[in-house]
């Protein structure tokens, strides 16, 4: 395949995000409602989608110490200066903010709710409300893409929701084993800015192992002991991306680069590839070629997929590319590739996602090290799910389609019995 449209791609699906994607989301679209009024709004209401609601419920609030969409919304009216840096936008939270935030949330001015029909899965709707004037911003198909604004009942900007040459679609239309060969022929000039994100997501990792309010990174650290690969590996990529993954799922205010649309895959995606990559030694041309390997893989499956899926995304998308990536550092063949995601995708795909949480870390953790002793049984000894077997099909793309269809139309109900459950439990609370 061409190699800048390759590029291109990547570039366009990796992009900064402080805090859970789905409430910087919220707070993306209740920021530019505001903008769009002109004036401090007094009231806020937002409608979103299920699976956004899902995703958005338990999850902390970066710099607030508190969760929630609610929460969200209640940042995005002091935060309207600054929408032009999309879901980085929460890199200007303070304590200021915080508390003029939590004051709107008490005189309840914050009114959040799920809709059951939604045009996309991804749907957010934010209405600002200032005396007799409103404004509204809507996001959908992507986590910063504003689709339409309106003051006053007037409709002042709106864009259809389509697919475009350079998005997450335009990997499936080639084959997975032209991607990778195309990649092998990369300099590292080309590809050093996955280096640089995945530098990102180290930092976000180190703070979850050093902050007092994460747990993973510190119980994790403890049991990092000398071992042959893949034992060595496996336990540095469960540290790395448990760490970074707690500390954003609890809140702390740190950014990661997120792939897909979706910060945990961005930490699985990176870090479970950087750690195989520090215990082999890899160099940093094959470093970098291995995380464009898992990038690319963790974009063409979220091309079946889409963004919202009832499955873990991390475990059957960007674990699925550590796989291959790992596969890569160790020299085996694309055969060996093919059979390492297959045995991931075989294993893990029925891991369900019952929302953005502290259990993330967990998951993800669990996937990275799969995606890493699979790599290693896949190349080694040459161990794998066989084709064929249960939802293995007999080739790669042909698998990753099938993921596609059991997700939708395959897990539509069970997605909306798992929001069922997070809300009777949330209700005891």
């Amino acid at each position: 395949m061409d190699k800048k449209l390759l590029i291109e791609v990547l570039k366009k699906e990796i992009e900064k995000s402080t805090g859970c994607t789905d409430p910087g989301a919220v707070t993306l679209a209740v920021a530019k409602a505001t903008e769009v009024l002109g004036e401090k709004p007094e009231r806020i209401k937002v409608a979103v989608s299920s699976n956004v609601y899902k995703n958005g419920i338990s999850v902390g609030v970066p710099g607030t110490g508190q969760r929630g969409l609610r929460q969200a919304a209640a940042l995005g009216i002091y935060l309207s200066e600054w929408t032009g840096e999309d879901l980085g936008l929460l890199d200007h939270v303070n304590n200021e903010i915080v508390r003029a935030s939590q004051d709107l949330l008490k005189e309840g001015g914050v009114k959040v709710s799920y809709l059951k029909e939604t045009p996309d899965r991804l749907y957010i709707k934010a209405e600002v409300f200032k005396g007799d004037n409103t404004a509204w911003t809507v996001i959908q198909g992507d986590y910063s893409n504003i689709t339409e604004t309106g003051k006053n009942g007037h409709t002042l900007f709106n864009k259809p929701v389509k697919k475009t040459e350079n998005g997450v679609d335009a990997l499936i239309r080639f084959n997975i084993a032209d991607i990778i060969e195309t990649i092998k022929h990369l300099d590292l000039e080309e590809l050093e800015f996955l280096i640089e994100d995945a530098k990102v997501n180290k930092a976000a990792a180190e703070e979850g192992m050093n902050n007092e309010n994460a747990v993973m990174g510190s119980a994790l650290s403890s049991m990092i002991k000398d071992a042959p690969f893949p034992y060595s590996a496996m336990m540095l990529g469960k540290l790395y991306t448990a760490s970074a993954a707690e500390a954003r799922m609890i809140g702390l205010n740190v950014p990661i680069m997120a792939i897909a649309g979706s910060g945990n895959h961005g930490i699985t995606n990176f870090l479970g590839v950087l750690a195989a990559a520090e215990i082999l030694k890899v160099s940093e041309t094959g470093l970098a070629r291995a995380l464009a390997i898992s990038s690319a893989i963790t974009v063409f499956i979220k091309g079946y997929i889409k963004r919202m899926t009832a499955f873990c995304g991390c475990s059957v998308a960007a674990a699925t590319g550590v796989a291959a990536a790992t596969v890569y550092m160790l020299g085996g063949s694309f055969e060996d590739m093919v059979n390492a995601m297959h045995s991931v995708l075989g294993a893990l795909a029925g891991i369900v996602c019952d929302g953005a949480k502290e259990s993330c870390a967990y998951k993800l953790s669990t996937a990275t090290a799969t995606a890493i002793e699979y790599a290693y049984l896949s190349t080694k000894k040459k161990v794998f799910i066989p084709r064929g077997n249960g939802i293995v099909s007999h080739t790669i793309e042909h698998t990753f389609e099938k993921l596609g269809q059991l997700n939708n139309p395959g897990m539509v109900e069970t997605d909306k019995c798992l929001l069922e459950i997070i809300e009777e439990i949330q209700s005891q609370y």
